[in-house]
């Protein structure tokens, strides 16, 4: 039951993850580039393109894969989870902290470049042609530091995962054994008592 639990949380991540990954590098491909922006009479039309929606699908793609690693290890002893006490447990507190500042940055990092990278925003604040440059773009380039985010919050968030898991499978096995040899203690411990005749 927890193996197959624990293959569903780390596949759905995985695929998540990827989703991600692969959504920032379609929005990087698909970005405004300076070619194609036309100019008329000093005046900058911008193409659509759809880097912005792919920017968001992604950013909600990691947070989605955020929220089930974070489902699968019960929000770390809130909500009547029990922590593991041992060497595992801690180090996955933190790398699973870390996974949450990494997927901070990639969030942040997909919704701004997605938002710097759409048309409205850049004929807004670039309307007119610079005449040594040419018409600006947004800083696309984000987009695959976004996606370098991205494979760094759901590889720590597996490895959290993992150890989480490792934690409370050694804890559970140790309160077997402790169990099981209190038991046996009882039982050696146990008086025979024979009746008199």
């Amino acid at each position: 039951m927890a193996r197959s639990k624990s293959i569903v949380v780390s596949a759905s991540a995985i695929v998540f993850g990827a989703l991600a990954v692969a959504l920032s590098i379609l929005a990087y491909e698909k970005r405004i580039k300076t070619e194609e922006v036309g100019v008329t009479s000093k005046v900058c039309n911008y193409p659509f393109s759809p880097s912005f929606a792919l920017g968001i699908i992604a950013a909600l793609a990691l947070l989605v894969e955020q929220l089930i690693i974070s489902g699968g290890i019960g929000c770390f002893c809130c909500g009547g989870t029990k922590c593991p006490t041992n060497c595992c447990g801690i180090t996955s507190l933190i790398v699973y902290i870390l996974s949450w500042l990494s997927f901070l940055i990639a969030f942040m990092g997909l919704i701004a470049t997605a938002i710097l990278n759409n048309h409205h925003y850049l004929a807004n604040k670039y309307p007119r042609s610079d005449t040594e440059s040419g018409c600006k773009t947004g800083k696309e380039n984000l987009f695959l530091g976004a996606a370098v985010w991205c494979v760094f919050t759901v590889g720590l968030g597996l490895i959290s995962y993992a150890l989480f898991s490792a934690g409370a499978r050694r804890d559970r096995s140790h309160q077997r054994d402790g169990y099981l040899a209190n038991e046996q203690g009882n039982v050696a411990m146990g008086q025979t008592q024979v009746q008199a005749k």
